[in-house]
């Protein structure tokens, strides 16, 4: 099935960008915003054993979806090739309904990446489950788990997103901290391994807002409201300027200050302190916004003259 061909083992760098990319292009969605991929007849309620949850977040993963409810249970639906969904054993069928991760965990936050899944638990600590071919799950294997496993650190996290095959989360400390697949410089550390099995610090010595792991890319705020991004950077998405890989944190070439910024496969954007969208990368498909198909190597502003939360 394709769903298993588009993430092999730790890649050779030059001949496997496109296959990751376009694998990487939904993961880490999701977990901050309401997303609609289209018209439908008509909504459904997501349910469980006949009662109708109500959830305070969900998130978009590859092929399976994640939320926390408002009563901070995490359920999930979709595929379980590779116990996605956290339930304690791996399916061929998808779940077509929303089923509880596994555990008496309660979680403030999830976010489902491309095979896994990672949360945040009331006591800030932080759990993952799913494939785990680049030591995604951060605990120290490369052994898929089909039930959450603690990711081995004693850091206790604010934030966390799970992107295609790594994860990065900020601390209660505001340092950043990113474990899994790193071929294309994106766990920030200056290393050139294929991956990190443990949450490992990100270089420079910044004091970090948010942190969201994508593609092959990562991009964070500062808590002074300035944008980063590091790993893979050939369509620019780095933002700054250059069409290389970056194994550090590189500032976003802009003067703008960001509340927010994430990054997918192979572009990047951000809401700046003005509530302006921009956006910077890869823009054959029009994904920057700017009414071209211009690749951007720098920011550059989403047309339209609206304001963005």
């Amino acid at each position: 099935m394709l769903r298993r061909q588009v993430v092999p083992s730790i890649p050779v760098r030059p001949t496997h960008l496109l296959a990751l990319a376009l694998m990487a292009a939904t993961a880490g969605c999701g977990d901050e915003a309401d997303v609609s991929t289209g018209p439908a007849p008509a909504p459904s309620l997501a349910t469980a054993s006949g009662s109708v949850l109500t959830f305070r977040l969900v998130s978009v993963g590859y092929n399976h979806t994640c939320g926390v409810t408002t009563d901070d249970r995490a359920y999930c639906w979709g595929s379980n090739g590779y116990g996605d969904l956290g339930i304690g054993a791996v399916g061929p069928t998808p779940s077509l309904t929303p089923v509880a991760v596994a555990g008496a965990h309660k979680f403030r936050l999830v976010s489902a990446g491309s095979f896994f899944t990672c949360g945040i638990a009331t006591d800030d600590r932080a759990w993952c489950w799913g494939q785990n071919n680049f030591g995604q799950l951060g605990d120290g294997t490369i052994s898929t788990r089909t039930a959450p496993v603690l990711v081995s650190t004693r850091q206790r996290f604010t934030h966390l997103r799970a992107g295609s095959g790594h994860v990065c989360g900020v601390t209660l400390t505001n340092q950043a901290f990113c474990w899994g697949h790193n071929i294309w410089g994106q766990i920030g550390d200056g290393s050139e391994v294929n991956a990190r099995r443990h949450p490992t610090l990100v270089a420079g010595g910044l004091s970090w807002r948010r942190v969201i792991a994508g593609g092959l890319t990562t991009c964070g705020v500062t808590t002074d409201d300035r944008a980063y991004c590091w790993g893979n950077g050939r369509s620019g998405q780095v933002g700054d300027g250059k069409t290389i890989l970056r194994f550090t944190p590189s500032a976003v070439a802009t003067q703008l200050r960001f509340r927010q910024v994430t990054t997918g496969g192979n572009h990047s954007c951000g809401v700046t302190t003005t509530d302006r969208a921009y956006c910077w990368g890869l823009n054959t498909d029009g994904e920057i916004g700017d009414g071209t198909i211009t690749t951007r190597p720098k920011p550059v502003a989403v047309v339209g003259g609206l304001t963005f939360s």
